[in-house]
């Protein structure tokens, strides 16, 4: 052997070993494992093809990690392929690392033409290059092909197939919501069908996820249990599915019992196990569960990681208590836990939906101090806010800040942007930010041409809003009747029936046919307006063009008669709708009812109510109580007391809605006692009192004399959890104002300051007209400090 012979060989062995060392070490990054490639590769020897598949592998990974260069591993085969064969030629690894690398660059069709080079070089496949077709073919969403290479294809090449390519095909089936046919092929494979393949423990957790994804609860729950007669052990993957699973389908109880049999089974829960039951908890608004379990959490070795934080931060900000929230935000800081991006965008959201945004202005600005990058999201929620509450110029501000931190407006914060400029009024502007992100190259979406169109309408430039059309169709959106529709509901909201009417008329320019929706919503907004006459015009167009209204459109036109107090017309209009055979709901009866009843027309009130029952009508509770309500206010209370009765013998459920129309009706016909005996058995009816039902009590207490009761009866309101609002507190006043109880009317005044409620102007008549009287302006003294004053006032 040669000096130089030897020499290229010593290099070649020093290049080998330096390659598995960098491999190892896990510190070859993607620019040293191509350069290495190359000296490789011109030194290399046959078994050089070792380190050659670590290098390919190496940089394979690399591109998964974000390298711009797609084409790179192939690129590398073909130098390695151009290269003499007696020096390194490629075996069955290189080509299931290239195989890889196709599937997952999405060029599925040469990934086969390699497969193709194996089955040509007389190589025998293996599991491992076929399962890299079968990913690439469930990634394609080819799962069909995939299950016929998988059962056909692979025995005819002699290749069993193994759990990994059985389990591709199953994760294929379930990300395709085919969870049926994937429960199917696993219990082929129990039953030995799967080519003495049997299931392992990953199977199982594919399938019995699939099913949970796709609603199936049982089903998945019934696989779960399969796995004990199957003889194999669920880890905690498994047992982290199920519960999860049982969690998200609100079934947290039965959760709660996996994890029982998880412990008492020997496998370990972990922090996953608990957020998924703190998540289930949360869901349901079951907060003292959601404490129980931080304790179990605890009591188990395990501390609240970032995950569990931002479930507790959720849960708070959609209850309201940001306050409470934002105390855990600060403690997570204390205790060295770093909040992400998630994190912030929790808390923020929940400012933003109370509306603090100077709390959020402030959170954003902690944000970027603690070196957390504001993603779109983040942003989103802040220009979301500040639209809704009107702050355009922040708006803007922060729309431009994201450009000062590097990150490019995309087509969501654009659209925020656009809609808040177009609520405002600032339509220009709107359209200048849509000029400019076409100009940027972010493809608007539907939302956003719905904002704009909305904008137009609103100043009237309907040439604009004409040409915006022609730049939806130029974008590929075609524009419908539920988009137009969704305009003109927010329209006809605002009042804007005129600017809705052109819009309407404005479709039909356009090529697109108003259906029934369109009608019934502009009809809507012209009752709403008081305008029943140009809303039934609108009845009458919708049939001239061929459209058939419905219940809705009839109920749209009956509750605006009902309103404006025409309930003749309303009655004439129902007896029409019967006539077009257009069946009347629920809604529509209780609607008629309620104006018969409101109107005084008692007898052709109690004609329809059993009209109802015998078209079939299963009347609700809502219907009840109009019924109920109706005659008590006609002066009907024992026929009332009569139907309130046989509802409780028939068990129905009753609200406490229900209970507060007799007790007052009972209470006006001084029926005391019957009051009094309905409002002991609220409870035996599942029902606890509110603040009307105990308002009603305690009148009839203080009217009665009965002071010392009154008072012990708030007592108990307070105690039971049930606030005393507004209205009450100056009813009682009142009341007792009358009664010349001055020192129990201060102590109802008091509560009045203590939670900021305001005196209504009776409540104020009445205190300067007691106190005007020589013989009270004495006690004025026993009244909060504030109401001092009214001692003067006959001085």
């Amino acid at each position: 052997m040669s000096r130089r012979v030897s020499a290229a060989r010593d290099r070649c062995l020093e290049l080998e070993r330096a390659v598995a060392g960098r491999v190892r070490s896990g510190n070859l990054c993607l620019d040293d494992a191509v350069k290495l490639f190359g000296e490789l590769l011109h030194h290399a020897r046959p078994a050089s093809v070792i380190a050659i598949n670590q290098l390919l592998t190496a940089v394979s990974r690399a591109q998964g990690r974000g390298s711009s260069s797609s084409e790179l591993v192939p690129s590398l085969f073909n130098r390695m392929a151009r290269a003499c064969s007696n020096k390194v030629a490629p075996d069955l690894h290189t080509y299931s690392i290239l195989i890889n690398c196709f599937c997952r660059m999405g060029r599925l069709e040469l990934g086969f033409a390699a497969f193709g080079l194996i089955l040509k070089t007389g190589w025998r496949v293996n599991g491992i290059v076929i399962s890299q077709l079968l990913k690439g073919l469930c990634d394609r969403k080819c799962v069909s092909e995939a299950m016929d290479i998988l059962l056909r294809r692979m025995p005819e090449f002699g290749c069993t197939p193994g759990a990994a390519s059985y389990s591709t095909v199953l994760k294929g089936l379930c990300n395709e919501k085919r969870g049926e046919e994937a429960l199917e092929l696993l219990h082929m494979m129990a039953d030995d069908g799967g080519g003495g393949c049997p299931p392992d423990v990953v199977a199982y957790n594919i399938v019995i996820n699939g099913l949970f994804t796709e609603g199936q609860v049982d089903k998945a729950y019934n696989l779960f249990r399969e796995i004990d007669n199957q003889g194999i052990l669920p880890t905690v993957v498994t047992y982290n599915t199920v519960i999860n699973g049982l969690c998200k389908a609100q079934a947290v109880d039965r959760a709660e019992g996996v994890l029982r049999q998880m412990v008492h089974k020997g496998v370990k829960p972990d922090n996953q196990t608990y957020n998924c039951l703190i998540h289930g908890h949360c869901s349901s608004g079951r907060g003292k569960e959601v404490v129980r379990m931080l304790k179990e959490m605890s009591a188990h070795g395990y501390q609240p990681d970032i995950v569990t934080c931002n479930l507790l931060l959720d849960y708070l900000c959609k209850s309201g208590r940001c306050t409470e929230a934002r105390k855990i935000f600060d403690s997570m800081i204390e205790k060295g836990t770093k909040p992400n991006v998630t994190t912030y965008g929790v808390l923020l959201h929940g400012y933003a939906t109370k509306g603090a945004l100077s709390d959020m202005h402030g959170l954003l600005d902690l944000m970027v101090e603690n070196g957390v990058s504001p993603d779109h999201r983040t942003f989103n929620i802040v220009l979301c806010a500040y639209g809704k509450g009107g702050m355009i110029n922040e708006a803007m501000h922060i729309f431009d800040r994201m450009r000062q931190q590097g990150l490019s407006p995309d087509g969501v914060n654009y659209g925020a942007l656009i809609d808040a400029l177009c609520k405002s009024g600032r339509v220009d502007e709107a359209m200048l930010k849509f000029n400019q992100m076409i100009y940027e190259g972010v493809t608007p979406n539907i939302i956003i041409f719905n904002s704009l169109v909305y904008g137009l309408c609103t100043v009237g430039k309907w040439e604009k809003a004409n040409e915006l059309f022609s730049e939806m169709l130029n974008q590929g959106i075609h524009p419908n009747a539920s988009f137009f529709n969704t305009i003109m509901c927010n329209l006809c909201r605002e009042g804007r029936v005129t600017e809705a009417q052109s819009l309407l008329d404005l479709m039909v320019c356009v090529g697109v046919r108003p259906d029934v929706i369109s009608y019934t919503t502009l009809m809507d907004g012209h009752c709403l307006a008081g305008r029943m006459k140009e809303a039934m015009k609108l009845l009458d167009d919708m049939v001239r063009v061929g459209l058939k209204p419905d219940a809705f459109s009839y109920n749209t036109l009956l509750h605006g008669y009902c309103r404006a107090g025409r309930i003749d017309d309303a009655v004439r209009l129902f007896r029409e709708m019967l006539s077009n055979e257009v069946r009347p709901g629920i809604v529509t009866y209780s609607m008629v009812l309620q104006g018969l009843f409101q109107s005084g027309k008692i007898s052709e009130a109690k004609e329809l109510y059993p009209n109802m029952i015998n078209s079939g009508v299963q009347l609700d509770i809502y219907t009840y109580n109009i019924i109920l309500d109706g005659l008590c206010k006609n002066n009907c209370v024992d026929e009332a007391f009569k139907i309130f009765q046989s509802l409780c013998s028939k068990g129905f459920q009753l609200h406490i809605i229900t209970f507060n129309i007799m007790i007052d009706a009972l209470l006006k016909s001084s029926r005391k006692e019957d009051a009094m005996d309905m409002f002991i058995t609220i409870s035996a009816h599942g029902l606890v009192p509110d603040v009307v039902t105990y308002r009603l009590m305690i009148q009839n207490l203080i009217k009665e004399g009965l002071l010392e009761e009154s008072d012990n009866l708030f007592l108990a309101m307070e105690k039971s959890g049930c606030t005393p609002d507004s209205c009450m507190l100056n009813s009682l006043v009142r009341r007792l104002l009358h009664r010349g109880e001055i020192m129990r009317a201060g102590a109802y005044l008091s509560k009045i300051d203590e939670m900021n409620f305001s005196l209504e102007a009776a409540t104020t008549s009445l205190l300067i007209s007691v106190f005007s009287r020589e013989e009270y302006q004495h006690h004025a003294k026993s009244l909060p400090e504030k109401y001092h004053f009214l001692e003067a006032v006959n001085k």
